[in-house]
């Protein structure tokens, strides 16, 4: 073919590099340049949610969790559950995906300071903080696979 050794057809190198240059900026435009979130505003919306809790404010809650379809059917469920019982408390999280914390709180309620450990999962998505619904707020979609044994 009239080439030496290490050497390429002309025009073939060229284009190459060209491809390969467009796929790296390409894919550097996915991802990894988020901004990173700030987890004093995490805490602010953690002492918030606590603060609702505490009050039984199920309108205040349900104004929180709004980044969630379910949030006024969630807010709701968690006033049944945790709502009035005079929380103090402290968390700590842990995150091994972006955006999504696991935050255990842990302290006491009322005035028996009887304790309190509840693990709650913490989303940020388009610059909002949710929370994951308690089980039973979202309804089930028809032929879901159920996760309970049989009775």
């Amino acid at each position: 073919m009239g080439r030496t050794r290490g050497t390429k057809p002309l025009g073939i190198g060229v284009p190459v590099a060209a491809a390969a240059a467009l796929c790296a900026a390409l894919l550097s435009g996915c991802g990894g340049t988020e901004e990173k979130p700030d987890l004093a505003d995490q805490d602010r919306f953690l002492g918030r949610y606590v603060s609702l809790l505490n009050a039984s404010d199920e309108p205040g809650l349900a104004d929180l969790l709004r980044g969630h379809p379910n949030g006024g059917d969630d807010a709701r469920a968690r006033i049944a559950a945790y709502g009035g019982q005079d929380w103090d408390v402290t968390w700590k999280r842990t995150s091994e995906f972006p955006d999504v914390w696991s935050v255990r709180l842990t302290g006491t309620a009322g005035d028996r300071k009887r304790p309190v450990e509840v693990v709650e999962t913490v989303n940020r998505e388009d610059g909002h903080w949710s929370l994951t619904p308690l089980d039973g707020v979202v309804p089930k979609p028809s032929g879901a696979a159920d996760t309970t044994r049989p009775k």
